[in-house]
């Protein structure tokens, strides 16, 4: 009789395991809120005006924004090609989605201590930018959500536009300043992971040059 029992108890146990393993089963996959699904880079021109050691950025009201969209995997669409124009400057915005379609570009100035994007690809002396972020008691800081860049010279042919915004180990960040924008060995100088690596041809041009 004991063994009898036993043995529906066997049976009984493993019939509940079993259940509990088919309601486990394929359950239904979670997107993690804070991945990135789609981005944008905005290109936006605008006035730079001399004030002493430094520059003003005045709005040009009839100026007409660039966008480049950026799926989640971090690519533009196919054959993606944009001029900017030798001798302007432009406002570079970021604009970056999670995959509820949630904007999130915010969430990297407010972590500025764990962040910092990089400006990449270009020929030397062809660009210049500056960071230009206010996190949420209005301080500069230096993250490149958004940030401005002047074209200092037109190029024969165009390059890979790089926009990478790093997502920085403890630390790290006290060891970047903002003349390291373009630096090429950001990745062995300044550990961490990249959050966005986005990627797409420009060509600046002269100013009676092609329009994009």
């Amino acid at each position: 009789m004991n063994k009898l029992r036993n043995y529906s108890s066997v049976i009984l146990f493993a019939f509940i395991a079993l259940t509990f393993n088919a309601c486990k089963k394929d359950p239904k996959p979670e997107v993690p809120e804070e991945e990135i699904g789609k981005t944008e880079l905005t290109f936006l021109e605008v006035e730079r005006e001399v004030h002493g050691d430094h520059y003003h950025y005045n709005v040009i009201p009839e100026a007409q924004p660039l966008t480049i969209a950026f799926d989640s995997k971090g690519l533009p669409p196919v054959g993606t090609h944009a001029h900017l124009t030798e001798g302007k400057t432009y406002k570079l915005s970021l604009k970056s989605y999670d995959f509820a379609n949630r904007e999130m570009q915010q969430e990297f100035v407010d972590k500025h201590d764990i962040h910092q994007a990089f400006i990449l690809g270009a020929p030397v002396g062809t660009l210049t930018y500056v960071y230009a972020d206010r996190d949420k008691d209005n301080k500069k800081v230096n993250v490149g959500v958004t940030g401005y860049l002047t074209v200092d010279k037109h190029t024969e042919k165009g390059f890979t536009f790089r926009y990478v915004l790093r997502h920085l180990n403890t630390g790290v960040k006290a060891n970047i300043t903002a003349e390291n924008w373009n630096d090429e060995n950001f990745a062995t100088k300044f550990s961490g992971a990249n959050d966005l690596d986005l990627k797409f041809e420009l060509h600046p041009v002269e100013e009676d040059g092609h329009a994009h």
